[in-house]
């Protein structure tokens, strides 16, 4: 419960008693025969207290189902009690009977069709959402000003609106929900009967609706079903007339995007229907596909397509391109039309996948939504993006969102600037977007999405795909727009799942082995890549093995180590290396030399050096001990060949548990045993 005056809210809770006391006196008001002002207070009271409870409502249902019966007197509370059966079917479905369905399709069948066509005697303040139309009381008209020549709808225009005509609005605001209701209350109380009339009740329908207007001869839920339909073809007719303002403009487009969703619901229920709604709804498609300003209507018209369109047999196409196509790409800063095209691709995936083949390609479109708001989407995406990775796909996708940021850019560009005469001026403006806030936000949102693709990516593709996404992953680590921490974090990300394909599959370390090898061959990726490069060098350490791949030969090894050995004394020679890049090719090197005895005492005579002090490259104390102790337990664990064979490439069988994890960065203290144990000194 909510008191006090003004702006002071106080919210308390009430008590079992307090709650049973008014429920006792609502139902006395309910059960007489007027309905004043204290009942209309007491629904709205009772509709702030039904977010908090659930209990003991089939009762109360069937008393505000009553109410609704007969005297046009009781029409004001009919308004409030409306939306207090709406909250009772959101919080509580089960609590609504297969009477009270009947009942209420009733009633919302003789509010919806047959509403006064004639205006209200009482002033209105202002109608359903504008002022005052016409100057004299008379028929209601359309909003193009046309008098109406049809029954009453909510895109009729009055002066003032009679109590039949606001119950007429108020039945629409929840028909959808209604419909969807009663339909589950149908399925869970009676499903079996429910299944043995369904192909009945669907001919029934069709035939009297084609045939007459005799569907009073309909029980109560077809005849609103077939209500609902005719309600919702004259709403599209309607949308058709030039509104006098531009309000009802978009209240025309408001009440389209309801109209498709409730023809999409009658045909869920009844298949027979879906053949005389496609030819409106593919006429309504047609009228507003290239009207940008009502892409809020074309979301509904796609799920209408999507979920009958094979019943139908029409091709679907024309729809997919718009909705996927051209809507992102022209409206994609607009976070409405964001928001629900995901929410479609959510609950629709699967269903997409089977029935529009071309989905997934239509991503580059797509990726602009989360392009121009990163933050508020990439959670969407999260879900999303998945249903988007195919083997088709992959690598494009995977450069699109690397590219993101200055996807974000050129979008930001694109509405400030019509026209870039050079490429060159097209560069400095990238430039010059790397620290807006909006490419930022959109940079931050990359390293998520591409754990996502990654550990989908794994699932769809074949070996040769993810050799092409190695070969991707090397590439792109150097062309990546200029932003602060984004060029580190994406190499981090890199790092992380160049590993784990490599483990998922070792003999891409064969099949890419050159340009791996020319990637850890040039010293300057040492600088910029630093944990990339130390990655790409364990994993050549590691899996270049005839343990793991059988192509493996000798002259392989050998090309390998003589690249990373002459790496290594360049670095050592000139400048400061970092020691996390030493220990790496020493590591490497090591493991390399153990497959192949002939390279020993090459790794072994550097090793040496490194005992007797050689390390004046190092930069700190700390960095030598490092160096040093790494170059310790290799140089002992090497004097004993067929030990470091077994240590350095385990067989497979001894894969796991793992005799030696290298971390770059340190051996595992076994090793520093079989140091104390082979060292003389």
């Amino acid at each position: 419960m909510h008191e006090g005056d003004g702006c002071d809210v106080v919210s308390r809770e009430i008590g079992e008693e307090e709650l049973q006391k008014f429920y006792c006196r609502i139902t006395k008001q309910l059960m007489g025969k007027e309905h004043g002002h204290d009942v209309i207070d007491s629904l709205q009271r009772l509709h702030l207290i039904m977010a908090g409870s659930k209990e003991d409502l089939s009762a109360l249902s069937s008393l505000l189902l009553r109410s609704l019966e007969g005297r046009p007197a009781g029409i004001l509370s009919h308004l409030h009690t409306l939306p207090l059966l709406n909250t009772i079917i959101t919080y509580c479905p089960e609590s609504i009977t297969e009477d009270h369905v009947t009942l209420l399709s009733k009633r919302l069948v003789d509010w919806l069709r047959y509403a006064s066509v004639q205006q209200g005697g009482v002033a209105s303040s202002g109608g359903f959402f504008t002022g005052p139309r016409i100057r004299q009381p008379g028929p209601v008209v359309e909003l193009d000003g046309c008098v109406c020549g049809d029954f009453f709808t909510v895109l009729c225009v009055s002066q003032a609106f009679s109590d039949d005509q606001w119950m007429n609005l108020y039945s629409f605001s929840l028909l959808r929900h209604w419909l969807i209701t009663y339909h589950n209350v149908t399925d869970g109380n009676n499903s079996t009967d429910a299944d043995d009339r369904s192909e009945v009740d669907g001919s029934v329908v069709s035939m009297v609706s084609a045939t007459s207007s005799s569907s009073r001869l309909l029980p109560p839920k077809e005849r609103l079903r077939e209500k609902s339909f005719q309600y919702c073809q004259r709403l599209i007719e309607q949308s058709d007339r030039k509104a006098l303002k531009r309000t009802d403009t978009e209240l025309q487009k408001a009440c389209l995007v309801e109209a498709v969703r409730i023809l999409d619901g009658v045909c869920v229920e009844d298949a027979g229907c879906v053949y005389r709604a496609f030819p409106c709804v593919k006429s309504l498609f047609g009228r507003l596909n290239s009207d940008l300003s009502c892409s809020r209507v074309l979301l509904p018209i796609a799920q209408f397509y999507l979920n009958h369109g094979e019943t139908a047999a029409v091709d679907s196409e024309c729809v997919w391109r718009c909705v996927f196509g051209v809507l992102p790409a022209e409206c994609f800063n607009d976070p409405y039309l964001a928001h629900e095209t995901l929410s479609f691709i959510r609950a629709n995936q699967l269903q997409l996948h089977s029935s529009v083949p071309l989905y997934t390609h239509y991503f580059p479109s797509l990726l602009k939504f989360l392009a121009w708001d990163s933050p508020g989407l990439v959670s969407d995406y999260v879900d999303v993006l998945p249903s988007l990775v195919t083997a088709g796909t992959a690598v494009e996708l995977l450069h699109s969102l690397l590219d993101l940021p200055c996807l974000t850019a050129a979008l930001t560009l694109q509405l400030r600037y019509t026209h870039t005469h050079t490429l060159s001026v097209l560069h400095d403006l990238l430039m010059e977007a790397a620290d807006w806030s909006r490419v930022i936000q959109s940079a931050q949102s990359v390293p998520v999405l591409l754990h996502v693709y990654f550990n989908t990516v794994t699932t769809v593709s074949d070996e040769r795909l993810l050799a092409q996404l190695v070969l991707v992953l090397l590439e792109r680590s150097s062309l990546l727009l200029n932003i602060p921490k984004y060029t580190a974090e994406i190499h981090r990300v890199f790092s992380h799942h160049l590993l784990k394909l490599c483990k998922l599959h070792p003999s891409l370390v064969v099949d890419q082995s050159r340009e791996l090898l020319e990637f850890a061959g040039t010293t300057t990726n040492i600088h910029s890549k630093e944990d990339l490069y130390t990655h790409v060098v364990w994993v050549l350490g590691e899996y270049l093995s005839v343990s793991f791949d059988s192509r493996c030969s000798v002259d392989l090894v050998t090309s390998c180590f003589e690249a990373l050995e002459a790496v290594l004394f360049e670095i050592t020679s000139s400048g400061s290396p970092s020691p996390r890049v030493v220990t790496s090719l020493l590591s490497a090197l090591a493991k390399l030399a153990s497959r192949s005895h002939d390279l020993i005492p090459r790794v072994s005579l550097f090793l040496s050096k490194l005992r007797s002090g050689a390390v004046s490259w190092c930069g700190s104390e700390e960095d030598v001990v490092a160096v040093v102790t790494r170059g310790e337990e290799l140089w002992s664990l090497l004097k004993l060949p067929s030990v470091a064979l077994s240590v350095l490439t385990p067989p497979s069988l001894a894969t796991s548990p793992r005799w030696h994890r290298d971390a770059n960065a340190t051996l595992p203290p076994r090793l520093r045993t079989l140091t104390g144990l082979t060292d003389t000194r």
